[in-house]
């Protein structure tokens, strides 16, 4: 794994993209979500808060469902993890950030950049005002 001075030891099927679908589907009525990272770990993250919503984008009336994710589910027998519902997402697509954190030339599938960890500390100031 390519990265910044880091080992990473994890279980395949979980990664940072799996726990932001498991706190979507632990908060379904999350009010926005803010990922921010700055190396290539980060864009299995990135990809997953793309991916909560259609395609084509959210349809006006039409609601965003998730079953559980595999961060859910792991931890639990097959007849258990079958039970679990969908749930329901009110995040909108206008209100989901996901922020790669460097020079504007890195190629990421954030949906923008910063240029430093201060920078992200201003821009979720700006998203909780």
């Amino acid at each position: 794994m390519v990265g910044k001075k880091n080992v990473e030891c994890r279980v395949l099927a979980i990664n940072k993209g799996e726990i932001v679908k498991k706190i979507l589907y632990q908060n379904p009525d999350a009010d926005f979500l803010f990922c921010a990272g700055d190396d290539k770990t980060d864009e299995e993250m990135f990809k997953q808060a793309k991916s909560v919503f259609p395609s084509g984008g959210r349809v006006s009336g039409q609601a965003v469902t998730m079953a559980a994710p595999i961060a859910v589910t792991s931890i639990m027998d097959e007849e258990e993890a079958d039970r679990l519902p969908e749930v329901e997402i009110q995040l909108t697509p206008e209100r989901t950030f996901a922020t790669a954190v460097g020079p504007p030339s890195k190629k990421t599938l954030a949906s923008s950049h910063l240029t430093s960890p201060e920078e992200v500390v201003y821009a979720m100031e700006a998203i909780l005002q």
